[in-house]
């Protein structure tokens, strides 16, 4: 794990933390880690309502089952605020030896951030 760059990505250019950077690198490192040990099932429990209203866990599971599965997750990085509840971020995975680099969306629901759009899940969602 890598807290000590999320650390330093959380720092706006004033000096001042924004928590959100926080919270959304918690929720794809808790994600990546629900993913790797249950499937997609572990992850749907972190995706949007948007998705999880249009994709039950069967169709996550189908959706993804073309994508390869984590091994686990390395970092996050350029999380850029779209508004006050939308992001999207680099999110970098590991895939057994190898780091990938990949898209994310995130959404803020009430406190907390989901994700909202993935690889593999365009047909879910405001993905698809």
């Amino acid at each position: 794990m890598t807290g000590g760059l999320l650390l330093v990505a959380a720092c706006s250019g004033g000096g001042d933390p924004d928590q959100r950077v926080g919270q959304i690198g918690g929720v794809s490192e808790l994600a990546t880690y629900a993913y790797t040990d249950a499937g997609a099932e572990g992850l749907y429990d972190y995706l949007s309502e948007e998705v999880t209203d249009a994709c039950t866990k069967d169709q996550v599971r189908e959706a993804l089952a073309g994508h390869e599965q984590p091994t686990g997750w390395d970092q996050i990085k350029d999380i850029k605020f779209q508004s006050v509840d939308t992001a999207t971020a680099t999110v970098i995975l590991t895939y057994n030896d190898e780091r990938q680099e990949e898209q994310w969306t995130f959404v803020r629901e009430g406190t907390s951030w989901r994700i909202d759009i993935i690889p593999g899940l365009e047909s879910c969602g405001s993905a698809g």
